[in-house]
């Protein structure tokens, strides 16, 4: 199989472990990215597209949000599970390293990716046409796993820290978290000219801290969580066209 037929097969077979997690109360990387999402995409917003949007929880909160929004992923097992529990909402099936699928609503005011671009192996194609189906106004908001932290493991040599290794060198990941897939390491740098070389510039960035999964206030967690909470492991992004 080629690696985008690999990953979406992987996806398939993670289905059922990603929706037990990913959009639920205890998912930390959803109550780090509401607040970005919520100063880019505010109530009321217009025509969104939830890119990757895997079984649906994001593009029903934007629809809760007032919002015209359709979902697209690569993965069919995901897209099912999408359209049973949101049966009003649109969801279409799409392998997203070529690019959008035919006939979305474009143009949208905004295109969100939570946690989905550091997944695909190839951008290119897919942020030209993000760029092509953004509004004069519109904005794509992402999040991504930290290029520089996720995955780099932590050392205690004297002072805890996290030991980052092979930065700049691009890398397949295979993570085993849901069920399984595969991750693929860029450097940052690598993300800004992918976007600049499809016509969009970053107009803003968030590094917020790494939440533990329970909700306990600060004062109750344990060292290990005040430690882990200074160290980024996502961040976010907001881009214009040029």
């Amino acid at each position: 199989m080629t690696g985008s037929t690999a990953d979406l097969a992987a996806w398939d077979r993670s289905a059922d472990g990603y929706v037990a997690v990913a959009g639920g109360p205890d998912d930390s990387f959803r109550r780090r990215f509401e607040p970005f999402l919520g100063r880019w995409v505010p109530q009321g917003s217009r025509s969104v597209l939830d890119l990757g949007c895997g079984h649906g929880w994001l593009t029903a909160l934007l629809a809760a949000r007032g919002a015209s929004v359709v979902g697209v992923d690569g993965s069919t097992a995901l897209v099912a599970r999408a359209r049973r529990d949101h049966p009003t909402l649109r969801f279409e099936v799409g392998d997203l390293t070529a690019g959008l699928p035919d006939g979305l609503p474009g143009p949208f005011h905004a295109v969100v990716s939570h946690m989905v671009l550091m997944d695909l192996p190839q951008l290119d194609r897919l942020l030209a046409d993000v760029a092509a189906h953004l509004a004069d106004d519109g904005v794509l908001v992402a999040s991504i796993l930290h290029p520089a932290f996720f995955h780099q493991q932590p050392a205690d040599d004297g002072g805890r820290h996290r030991r980052v290794t092979g930065y700049l060198a691009h890398e397949e990941w295979w993570i085993d978290t849901f069920g399984g897939h595969r991750h693929y390491h860029r450097p940052l740098a690598w993300y800004v000219g992918r976007l600049r070389d499809a016509g969009l510039a970053v107009v803003d960035l968030d590094e917020p801290p790494s939440l533990p999964h329970h909700r306990a206030p600060q004062d109750a967690w344990t060292d290990d969580e005040r430690w882990f909470a200074t160290i980024p492991t996502m961040l976010a992004f907001a881009a214009r066209r040029i």
